[in-house]
């Protein structure tokens, strides 16, 4: 009860409070606490729902580090409370510029730090990667968001474009515990930790409701914007920083990061240290008896005794010096289905498209995972989509790391259209070459030309003669200006007339409804155009000039089927409510009819 109490406490602060003041730093106690002899700077960053002082602990183990005995220390209070709305690109602009001025005032005195350690717990060990990433300056291929840059810029600090003096000195980076993937509800975790998540997942929502954006908690979701930017920047930072031909672009990026994992940790797999993994210098060490939360609790008991251990360790471990072995991958094709499907078919184009490449002497490697079945009301929640488009996210980071060098094209049908759509729009490292969408759910006047030639190369959307499911549902919010779905399915789209990277068929469809473009005999031409970038148009029989006449005309009214579909469940729940029945018989048909209309709007 006590709990409940200061739940909804917190919960009414918040929608009072709103959001912090633009002129009001959300990054509290960032000053520099002077050691003795102030030659290095330690960074010390806590994890969520913990505070600066839960480091003491750690700040203290690290004064038994050579070299580190007499360092100044920045130990923030972060805004990583449990209803905290705060922004991530507000915290790294903070933290940048705290950095910023302790590397000045020292260097003012002609007295640079030697050094800089920066230490980071779950949450906090996210910030450290993306305060190094950000110092070592921008890579074009994986830009930082604009909201970071607009941050500095009003914080008066300096820009992200260039590497900052200071990004040199950064030795080391220990992660206890990093969430390098973020979070995601599993059955790896305990129950207790579970249902709590779930229940966290739900005052989430109820708080995006209520300010009109996500909670902090949101933005370290596997998959989301935050995430997946870090992630890709973190990627391209080290690849600027290798040796691989012998003369580096950049000479900062490649400190040597320690990720200490505890061996009971049910937040964090080993497996989410691949995009570490992939890059030079990168050490992995396991702790005993520790769990995700106590890593940082380094007192005298014998678990404690050995986190400390473990953390000393990580100033003696040397990161990899060999060059990690490239992948010979020439192409990666990513096959995403769509709603009310398992996709099956998606390794049948991906085997297609391999002896296309083949053919050619490429080397393919496919991404045809599935995010299960997606039935119609799901795919109606915006928040259910934008889960999918978090669990793409995390897939094609994890084939960034793996083939760094290999070019990226896409097939989508029907909701694996919109989830490429919309990651594009959120997520600006994102690049493929050839792209295909059947079934299109996209808006029809989704506007590519922000993303040609830049972000992708061309487009083939394939368009049917009868898809009833886009002509009448998603075409209905489009002509109502209501969630960003729309009709590109059954429309095309309207820059295809203008653009010639996007090629559709021209005043040609492909027979059949929802998953015409995708049956069998349209493989060789969506595998070719992946491939190549070859428009080869489909076999006649499968094209006609004209869609159905009973698909297009309703589409022109689609919201009026709504209405249709609404009156007729609404009549059939009256004429079950005007029978003259016994209340019980009558109770059990109405709950049996409400018990069907929820199963086809959630199972079909």
């Amino acid at each position: 009860m006590k709990f409940l109490f200061r739940l909804l406490a917190s919960l009414t602060m918040v929608m009072a409070a709103g959001s912090w003041g633009a002129d009001e730093n959300i990054v509290k106690k960032a000053e520099v606490r002077p050691g003795k002899d102030r030659s290095a700077l330690i960074v010390l960053l806590h994890g969520y729902t913990f505070e600066g002082n839960d480091l003491a602990k750690v700040e203290a183990t690290l004064r038994k580090v050579r070299g580190l005995e007499g360092a100044d220390v920045i130990r923030p209070d972060l805004p990583f409370d449990r209803f905290s709305m705060a922004g991530a690109s507000r915290v790294t602009a903070e933290l940048l510029q705290a950095v910023d001025r302790a590397w000045d005032a020292r260097a003012g005195d002609g007295k640079p730090y030697q050094r800089i350690v920066m230490v980071g717990h779950s949450t906090g060990a996210l910030y450290a990667r993306k305060l190094y990433a950000a110092a070592c300056g921008e890579n074009g291929e994986a830009p930082f968001e604009d909201d970071l840059k607009a941050g500095l810029d009003a914080l008066r600090a300096d820009p992200i474009e260039r590497a900052r003096p200071w990004a040199g000195a950064v030795d080391r980076i220990v992660l206890l515990a990093g969430m390098n993937r973020g979070w995601s509800i599993s059955h790896h975790m305990s129950i207790t930790r579970g249902i709590t998540t779930q229940v966290g997942v739900a005052i989430g929502h109820v708080l995006s409701w209520i300010h009109g954006r996500p909670p902090f908690i949101f933005s370290l979701r596997r998959g989301s914007p935050f995430i997946t930017q870090l992630r890709l920047q973190w990627l391209a930072m080290r690849e600027h920083a290798s040796k691989l031909d012998g003369k580096p672009d950049k000479t900062v990026g490649n400190a040597v990061t320690v990720q200490l994992l505890g061996t009971v940790d049910d937040l964090v797999s080993p497996d989410d240290n691949i995009d570490l993994v992939s890059g030079r210098d990168f050490v992995y060490r396991e702790v005993e008896q520790t769990g995700h939360a106590n890593v940082i609790e380094m007192d005298g008991s014998n678990a404690g005794v050995k986190r400390q251990e473990a953390l000393l360790d990580a100033f003696k471990a040397v990161g990899a010096k060999r060059v990690p072995e490239r992948s010979k991958v020439t192409d990666v094709i990513f096959v995403i289905h769509g709603i009310r499907d398992e996709g099956f078919w998606t390794s049948r184009i991906a085997d297609r498209a391999k002896n296309v490449g083949t053919k050619r002497g490429l080397q393919i490697a496919t991404e045809t995972s599935t995010y299960g079945y997606f039935p119609m009301l799901s795919f109606l929640r915006p928040g259910a989509r934008q889960e999918k488009v978090e669990w793409l996210m995390d897939r094609y980071t994890e084939a960034r790391a793996k083939y760094p060098e290999a070019r990226f094209h896409y097939i989508g049908h029907s909701n694996g259209t919109y989830l490429l759509a919309k990651a594009l729009e959120e997520y600006r490292a994102v690049r493929f070459d050839q792209v295909v969408f059947a079934g299109s759910v996209v808006h029809r006047g989704y506007n590519w030309q922000e993303f040609i030639p830049h972000r992708i190369k061309s487009v083939a959307n394939f368009v049917a003669t009868a898809d009833w499911v886009v002509a009448w549902f998603p075409n209905a919010l489009q002509i109502l200006g209501v969630q960003d779905l729309g009709s590109a399915g059954h429309d095309g789209f309207d820059l295809a007339r203008t653009n010639e990277a996007i090629h559709e068929l021209k005043k040609t469809y492909v027979v059949g409804g929802h998953g015409a473009a995708i049956q069998e005999a349209m493989w060789n031409s969506i595998a070719e155009y992946a491939i190549t970038g070859t428009f080869d148009p489909p076999p006649a029989r499968l094209l006609s000039p004209d869609q159905a006449w009973w698909v297009a005309w309703p589409a022109k009214g689609a919201p009026l089927i709504w209405v249709l579909i609404a009156t007729l469940l609404g009549w059939g729940l009256y004429g079950l409510l005007k029978l003259r029945l016994r209340e019980w018989a009558k109770t059990v048909l109405v709950l049996l009819y409400c018990g069907a209309v929820w199963t086809v709007l959630t199972e079909i």
